[in-house]
């Protein structure tokens, strides 16, 4: 009887301690499981376009506290969440305009207007009939026109850009009358005032040979920024639009 229970004793703790065994690696296991499960959960596109567009705003807000250097940094940040979206969804409706949003924050808030061709040439190569390339195409040129100052390159691409669009589809649009105004100014080295003048002169030859009164020509033209600079076609405010984003579900 004693050797009985003494091999009872020897088996009953031999399977308590494979049972702990087992339970430590069911524990480490599921661990592992849910360690994964959670790093590849993927954030909605709402929310990493909502994340991004909050930077931006913030953003804003440190420029106009004249904060450069804090304000820089934000933007840089909602550069990156953008490019995250577009890692994360490549295919998504909504990365022709991710990619513009990119662009526009290199060109009018970081100055870096190399990093803003690349993506806009990124934009046209992947979606090359979306409106936001066609906007990229015209951009592009304007860059190298007005702040890189490579006139070579500005008319290399307006040519590029009216090769592509050589009319104005939509009549709101007036990029490609926009184009033509400005490959007109680099061949003929001319200024945005002499072209309009010249325009309107024109028109008003024609006027007065068929007896109407010629108005008064006001050529008093100031430059202006990118935003509201008459050459260049606006582009709606990626940051005043949540409803294509709010549509847009995982």
């Amino acid at each position: 009887m004693i050797v009985k229970a003494q091999l009872f004793n020897f088996v009953y703790k031999k399977i308590n301690q494979t049972m702990s065994m087992l339970n430590r690696k069911l524990l480490i296991i599921t661990f592992i499981v849910a360690f994964t499960f959670s790093s590849c959960t993927k954030e909605s596109e709402e929310t990493i376009l909502t994340n991004a567009r909050n930077k931006t705003e913030e953003a804003k807000k440190l420029e106009a506290e004249n904060k450069v250097d804090e304000a820089k940094k934000l933007y840089s940040e909602a550069v990156e969440i953008y490019k995250k979206f577009l890692k994360e969804y490549p295919d998504s409706k909504l990365a022709p305009e991710v990619y513009s949003n990119i662009a526009k924050i290199y060109i009018d808030n970081l100055r870096e207007y190399p990093n803003a061709i690349k993506h806009y040439e990124e934009l046209i190569s992947k979606y090359p009939d979306s409106k936001e390339a066609k906007y990229g195409m015209f951009m592009i040129a304007f860059v190298y026109d007005e702040m890189l100052k490579d006139k070579d390159k500005a008319k290399e691409h307006y040519k590029k850009f009216l090769e592509k669009y050589p009319q104005d589809t939509d009549p709101n649009e007036k990029m490609s009358e926009s184009a033509r105004m400005m490959l007109q100014m680099l061949e003929e080295n001319k200024s945005i005032e002499d072209i309009i003048k010249g325009s309107v002169e024109s028109k008003e030859t024609k006027k007065e040979s068929s007896g109407e009164k010629k108005p008064e020509i006001d050529t008093n033209l100031k430059k202006t920024d990118q935003n509201s600079d008459p050459r260049v076609p606006p582009q709606k405010n990626p940051d005043a639009e949540d409803s294509d984003s709010k549509d847009t579900k995982q």
